[in-house]
């Protein structure tokens, strides 16, 4: 054999070899492939199956929903008790078709929006008859409760227990104001004070109170209002020194304040001191009113006389 003829030979089995190591090659990639494309569509299927159970278990919800609100109208007519009935048979015509979808494990989108339209279409209607009901027999149908209880009554009992709930416990961790003590007070020397009931002397009001303990009150910031009403009847107020509105808390009435005091309290006995009036202030004889508020509510009243 000449050696043309063996490197040919040769030639043709690295050509050989070549296109086996090639097909291999592809031949991995293909099934790579094949494999991915399977994961994703069992991702893409689990995650259908998922959504199908939410769309099966939400229609499970409206439908009990459904019936319970049918049943919560029994019993005021023989005409609506009459209507219930067709209508709660329909309904759980509805659960049955639905409980074949959940043995399948599969709800298509249009299956789910038909199903939850005929649910619409179904309570629409039973209100529309409801409705015609009350005209004709002039009467008012009422949704109840599973104990019969009318529920528009109920709320509104629900929501006043409630509001006066809230009313008692702002009140029981109120900080009552006691020893309340008002004067004029007038500057002297560097920042001393001096008290006094000459009201040519006044410079501002003080007003000093006590708080004790209450361990219904939370630790933490307080503020109280003063309403400081002047001899002549009128509450003192300068919006541009703090003076401001309040809502009663009794009443929900808005009134006038003339300044506030925010403190930190800690649970333990304080003694607070507000001041009111500043360089130039003048004040009239007479008799001064305080009263003290906190969050709405009052928590003392005292009096005092500028001479």
């Amino acid at each position: 054999m000449s050696d043309q003829n063996q490197e040919k030979k040769s030639d043709n089995k690295t050509k050989l070899l070549i296109l086996i190591i090639v097909l291999l090659v592809a031949g991995n990639i293909y099934l790579y492939w094949q494999l991915n494309q399977k994961q994703d569509t069992v991702e893409i299927m689990v995650q259908q199956s998922n959504m199908d159970s939410v769309k099966i278990a939400d229609l499970d919800l409206k439908y009990n929903s459904a019936l319970n609100d049918i049943e919560g109208l029994r019993g005021q007519n023989s005409s609506l008790d009459s209507m219930l009935n067709i209508k709660e048979n329909e309904i759980k015509t509805m659960k049955a078709a639905l409980d074949a979808s959940r043995k399948a494990g599969k709800l298509k989108d249009t299956e789910y929006l038909a199903k939850l339209n005929d649910l619409q279409k179904l309570i629409a209607d039973l209100k529309g008859q409801i409705s015609q009901l009350e005209t004709e027999k002039n009467i008012l149908i009422t949704q109840k409760d599973s104990l019969g209880h009318d529920l528009d009554q109920q709320v509104v009992a629900n929501t006043k227990l409630k509001s006066e709930n809230t009313v008692l416990s702002v009140k029981a961790g109120l900080l009552k104001a006691m020893n309340i003590v008002g004067t004029g007070v007038r500057g002297k020397g560097k920042g001393k004070e001096v008290a006094t009931d000459n009201a040519k002397k006044t410079e501002r009001i003080k007003v000093c109170f006590d708080v004790d303990e209450n361990k219904n009150a939370d630790q933490g910031s307080k503020t109280f209002l003063l309403r400081l009403v002047g001899p002549s009847g009128a509450v003192i107020n300068v919006q541009s020194m703090g003076s401001g509105k309040f809502e009663m808390g009794d009443t929900n009435e808005e009134t006038i304040y003339t300044t506030k005091q925010t403190i930190t309290y800690t649970q333990k006995p304080q003694n607070i001191c507000i001041y009111w009036g500043a360089n130039g202030s003048t004040f009239e004889k007479g008799k001064y009113s305080i009263e003290l508020f906190q969050d709405g509510y009052s928590v003392g009243k005292k009096d005092f006389t500028l001479k």
